[in-house]
């Protein structure tokens, strides 16, 4: 965000601020609230291209025909944290990406990038970042299937509306192999389970 529209941003959430009866102008703790909480939600806007990080791949060495001979890529407890779209509160949580590769492998570095840099584009849908990382590591891994399962606690679940915390939600997201065979599906929940 440039200076201007920080400055013209800044202006009007002082004005909501003092709306809601805060005293910013008296109180040294709201006196920078404004400031704190646009840079809160700029940490949730970055530039982000996951082709940048999984646009480097490695040839597998013992390349199988049978699906079932090959190693399923899968990384657990990748850390979650996003900003709601509807609230801008956060969410946390942790993720599991995995994939069934074809002929080429990413770094595994490249996962948790891949995580978080989705997470950090916009405030944004749980069940949308799930869908988003399978479809990413699909077309550009041209993977034989990919799974994201996101475990997540909510703030807008939690800090408003019903206020009960520890309540996760789940999201999975299955594509290709994963999809259409139960026991490729059964499997990366396994590898999950003993990730964990």
């Amino acid at each position: 965000m440039d200076e201007k529209v920080f400055t013209s941003a800044k202006a009007n959430m002082q004005v909501l601020l003092k709306a809601m009866g805060l005293p910013i102008d008296t109180d040294e703790n709201f006196s920078r609230t404004a400031t704190r909480f646009l840079r809160y939600v700029e940490t949730y806007r970055q530039n982000y291209d996951y082709e940048d990080d999984l646009g480097t791949t490695f040839p597998l060495k013992h390349k199988r025909d049978n699906l079932y001979d090959r190693s399923i890529v899968v990384q657990v407890g990748i850390p979650y944290r996003a900003v709601c779209a509807h609230h801008l509160l956060p969410v946390l949580g942790t993720a599991h990406v995995g994939y069934l590769p074809k002929e080429r492998v990413v770094g595994l570095s490249k996962l948790t990038r891949l995580v978080h840099g989705i997470t950090h584009r916009m405030p944004s849908l749980q069940e949308d970042v799930c869908d988003e990382i399978t479809q990413a590591l699909m077309k550009l891994l041209s993977a034989e299937g990919a799974m994201c399962v996101i475990s997540a606690e909510h703030g807008c679940m939690s800090a408003r509306g019903v206020t009960e915390s520890s309540i996760k939600t789940v999201t999975a997201s299955v594509k290709g192999i994963f999809q259409e065979n139960t026991d490729a599906r059964e499997e990366f929940y396994r590898l999950i389970e003993r990730g964990t």
